[in-house]
């Protein structure tokens, strides 16, 4: 990620720091396409005690970059809730990485969760990094939408 800082200060332990990210938003935001600009300046988002913070939340399966044909969709829970909490879908699919640290599989328990995310102005539309604790995704695409289940209200 450019701005927002996920490190690993020992085994399972990290230091999450949204703020640079937050600092350059207003700078960024102009040049996201509508979706990506509301969903990474929603208040709520980089807030870790808010309910549609996307720290921790729990990928509920990776599709495979293969498959992504122009659109691509994620879906999260937050641990300890069994229902959709984030779904994101993305439109004008370019391209998906999906690596681990260790070059294998990515393991999907529920130690690997989100750590954070940045939405940045690519192309012709925008990337969205996500950075979870043994991997990281990166999509980048025209737009992408983000819609809360009511369980996470």
């Amino acid at each position: 990620m450019r701005y927002a800082v996920v490190e690993e200060q020992g085994r399972g332990t990290y230091w999450h720091d949204p703020r640079p990210y937050v600092a350059k938003l207003p700078e960024i935001l102009p040049a996201l396409p509508p979706g990506a600009g509301a969903f990474a300046s929603h208040p709520e988002h980089y807030d870790f005690s808010a309910r549609r913070c996307v720290k921790d939340l729990k990928p509920q399966g990776l599709p495979s970059a293969a498959d992504a044909m122009d659109r691509y969709e994620l879906r999260f829970t937050r641990p300890g809730c069994g229902d959709d909490v984030l779904v994101i879908r993305y439109t004008g699919v370019g391209s998906v990485r999906i690596t681990s640290d260790d070059g294998g599989a990515v393991d999907l328990s529920d130690y690997n969760t989100v750590r954070l995310d940045e939405v940045l102005p690519h192309g012709t539309g925008c990337s969205h990094e996500l950075r979870l604790t043994t991997a990281t995704v990166r999509i980048e695409c025209e737009d992408l939408t983000a819609s809360w289940s009511p369980t996470s209200s």
